[in-house]
């Protein structure tokens, strides 16, 4: 077992470790030339060790394989027979470039930490075989000093690379997210605005019933994109916390008239009819944007999925005096395996002949949990669904 070491990452910050300053102010050349000696068996045992467990290293040369590793044992020796070494230099460098040659062949971190615990165990038991003799317990840890050093620069490297990919991806992921939603959406605005121009233009003129069946396709396609790319870039606002909740007076009522007019057209085009059943809709204190959110993909899927019969949109108040909104379809339901996962990303189940991405209910869903309320399906193929949101009667 090696002993645990804290190592200088900077210029002017250090901690104390009995191993590093052994290490730093005694010299150990009978150590450092038997590790000298043993290199070619370590790496010899490590290649094959290596390439028997890890599969990122099957296909890799002995020239890749190896990388910087014997580079960085013969800079240990020196380490070990010098004085006043302060683990810097050559060794640290070899150390941080082995971490960045990993990266680049496709090892992840627990490959990479696999990797260095073989070398420390063949390490210590070839040096012990130059040595001719047991290690005496300064030996051993000023070896492990160095070979502690040589892992926590690799890693330290190997990470902050993926941490440079990953923030990379995630600007360009930014930029074109941006573009979604700024310059393509409004374009497509644009376009559909001259689509409905057109539209009403040739309505009232004869033999145009083709050209008019052409133009709804046009404006349903731009609908449905628009209505993705609204979803793909809420989705990406839950994903990165930038939602955040705006408390204030709601009437149910009128968000729920808002909600249904906005999907009228959807529901006309498949001939649905939607119908709101309730008495009274009580007013309650919570997010009218976030509420507003979660049943647009409610009803926007229950019309989507519904070929015959109709939408229902049901209001029941709570014990505790919050509301309870159902959102009921005739559609061909979901099976039972299918609704235990339906509020997870890109899970769509059967899509029965709709397109989409399968991001509505995932939003829904993330939009709920803001509000401290409960969102919940029920389900029987064939007989239809109904999706259930209890919001309490203050969200605070």
């Amino acid at each position: 077992m090696g002993v645990p070491v804290a190592l200088r990452f900077s210029e002017g910050s250090a901690v104390e470790n009995p191993s590093v300053v052994l290490m730093v102010r005694q010299a150990f050349p009978e150590l450092a030339d038997a590790l000298r000696g043993r290199v070619s068996r370590i790496l010899e045992h490590f290649r094959a060790m290596v390439k028997h467990v890890l599969p990122a290293a099957d296909e890799l040369t002995l020239a890749e394989l190896m990388d910087h590793l014997p580079a960085t044992l013969e800079d240990l020796g020196t380490v070990l027979a010098t004085t006043g070494s302060s683990l810097r230099g050559d060794f640290v460098s070899d150390s941080r470039q082995h971490g960045v040659c990993r990266y680049h062949q496709s090892f992840n971190l627990s490959e990479l930490l696999v990797e260095h615990s073989i070398l420390r165990s063949l390490v210590i038991e070839e040096v012990t075989k130059g040595m001719e003799r047991l290690l005496t317990l300064e030996e051993i840890s000023a070896l492990n000093a160095g070979l502690d050093a040589a892992s926590r620069r690799s890693v330290e490297s190997f990470v902050s690379h993926f941490q440079r990919e990953v923030q990379a991806g995630a600007e360009a992921q930014n930029k074109y997210l941006s573009y979604l939603s700024h310059d393509l959406r409004g374009s497509l605005n644009g376009i559909l605005l001259t689509v409905e121009v057109l539209r009403r233009g040739q309505s009232n003129l004869p033999m145009q019933q083709e050209m008019m069946n052409d133009l709804d396709l046009m404006r349903r396609s731009i609908l449905d994109t628009v209505a993705g790319m609204e979803r793909f870039l809420h989705a990406d606002k839950f994903r990165r916390g930038k939602v955040e909740v705006r408390l204030s007076d709601v009437k149910l009522e009128e968000l729920i008239h808002e909600v249904v007019v906005q999907v009228a057209e959807q529901a006309k085009d498949k001939n649905v009819e939607i119908q709101v059943q309730s008495d009274h809709w009580p007013e309650l204190v919570t997010d009218r944007e976030l509420v507003q959110l979660i049943l647009q993909n409610l009803l926007g899927n229950a019309v989507k999925y519904t070929k015959h019969g109709g939408v229902r949109v049901k209001g029941s108040l709570l014990e505790s005096g919050g509301c309870r909104i159902s959102v009921e379809d005739d559609g061909p339901g979901i099976a039972k395996d299918q609704l235990e996962r339906v509020f997870q990303p890109y899970v769509r189940g059967s899509s029965h002949g709709e397109s989409g991405m399968g991001l509505g209910l995932t939003i829904a869903h993330e939009a709920a949990v803001l509000l401290k309320a409960r969102l919940w399906a029920e389900s029987q193929v064939g007989r239809g669904s109904q999706f259930h949101l209890d919001l309490p009667v203050q969200n605070s």
